[in-house]
């Protein structure tokens, strides 16, 4: 089997994305500032996974296929059942390409966003959403919300 080609927008996702962290009261962007919410396009989505010990990621994988740090595939792992899995989502706002994972409430708030995308029959790349957090305490739940659907009718 041959590996796919990367495209140009693989391509310059991987050389130039950073990572957005969630925080209980809003986004932190990579230089350090901290927003409520966050206007953005999304560009790819696609299952993840990543290994934690002592809250610490020591083994990830961006397709759910194949380890980053090791020539391992996810599927032989003995480690697999001890994986949170997760949604890896390539974003661009404001022209800068992000990288964000999404586990358990998160995810699922981005699920149901997705669904609500394809029941209007828009797709779900480059579809504009706005990434707001309620915060939960110790920890910040993801919402999105499709610009178009928080307009008044």
């Amino acid at each position: 089997m041959h590996a796919a080609k990367p495209t140009l927008n693989d391509l310059f996702a991987d050389a130039f994305a950073r990572y957005l962290t969630v925080r209980p009261t809003g986004i932190q962007l990579p230089h350090g500032s901290l927003c409520p919410s966050l206007a953005a396009a999304i560009l790819a989505c696609r299952p993840a996974r990543t290994l934690y010990q002592n809250k610490q990621p020591v083994c990830r994988s961006l397709d759910g296929i194949q380890s980053l740090q090791e020539a391992r595939a996810c599927a032989s792992c003995l480690l697999r059942k001890s994986c949170t899995p997760q949604i890896y989502l390539e974003l661009l706002a404001d022209g800068v390409p992000y990288r964000l994972l999404l586990a358990y409430s998160s995810a699922r708030n981005f699920m149901l966003f997705a669904s609500e995308l394809r029941a209007r029959q828009q797709p779900l790349e480059n579809a504009q959403v706005i990434i707001s957090v309620r915060d939960r305490g110790r920890w910040g739940e993801l919402r999105f919300i499709s610009p178009a659907a928080e307009s008044p009718q």
